[in-house]
């Protein structure tokens, strides 16, 4: 039996698929999608290169981290800080 090198991203991404959904904090579903990206790339071009494996998941990652940040923002996050006025009372 021949393992290729994209099916093991692709358990990789899927063990860190399950770590997230152990950890809720989205960290590490970014890196979940930055490792799909990088099986993607290794099942089209057929083989590994360490190089540019590593710059597709950094890129990748980082994108989706933010792209997930964004999106699930909490909305206690948006408030503006408000000063009550000393001669209010």
């Amino acid at each position: 039996m021949n393992i290729d090198a994209w099916q093991i991203s692709l358990i990789i991404a899927f063990a860190l698929a399950i770590l997230e959904l152990l950890s809720l904090s989205f960290g590490l579903l970014g890196m979940a999608v930055g490792m799909l990206a990088v099986a993607a790339a290794q099942y089209w071009s057929e083989g590994l290169s360490i190089n540019r494996d590593v710059l597709i998941f950094a890129v990748a990652s980082a994108l989706a981290f933010f792209t997930f940040r964004m999106v699930f923002r909490k909305r206690s996050d948006q408030q503006k800080l408000q000063q009550d006025d000393i001669n209010q009372y």
